[in-house]
């Protein structure tokens, strides 16, 4: 499985090792489908424009998307993020899973849970496709691409 190493730049986890490795594809679809499903239920829109505007685009409106789940829902989203994530506390030992005491700075685990959506964001895009079959039969391929089955 595709995994990143990434660490923060600055703050009080500055110089930390993280390993973020992508969720197993049956995780990842069951994990973006309820993601998708529990933004539908809430009446969040997921705007065309931030599917065909690629990573960047989509990771940013997804993440904020987040605010429209109840407090259960994002916290079980943010955990299938986090379930990503592991520590290199020595880098003669194996990445370890994280404890509370491994993260100081609040803007880290933001910038671990973008990370890990970054790696998994086609699981999520795919859910979107099926949940919102509008968006869809709407979709317009981007050059290269083949335009959706109908």
């Amino acid at each position: 499985m595709k995994s990143i190493t990434w660490s923060p730049q600055e703050g009080n986890d500055a110089g930390k090792v993280f390993i973020i490795t992508r969720m197993p594809a049956f995780t990842a679809d069951r994990w973006a489908r309820n993601v998708v499903r529990a933004l539908a239920r809430s009446g969040a829109r997921t705007p065309r424009e931030a599917l065909e505007s690629g990573i960047a685009g989509l990771s940013g409106q997804s993440m904020a998307l987040f605010g429209h789940l109840t407090d259960d829902e994002c916290d079980a989203a943010f955990q299938g993020l986090m379930n990503c994530v592991k520590i290199q506390r020595d880098p003669k030992t194996e990445p370890a899973p994280l404890i509370e005491a491994d993260i100081q700075d609040a803007n880290t685990l933001s910038e671990l849970r973008t990370e890990a959506f970054k790696l998994n964001m086609d699981f999520f895009k795919a859910a979107i496709y099926q949940i919102y079959p509008l968006i869809a039969a709407l979709r317009i391929p981007t050059m290269g691409e083949n335009p959706p089955a109908a």
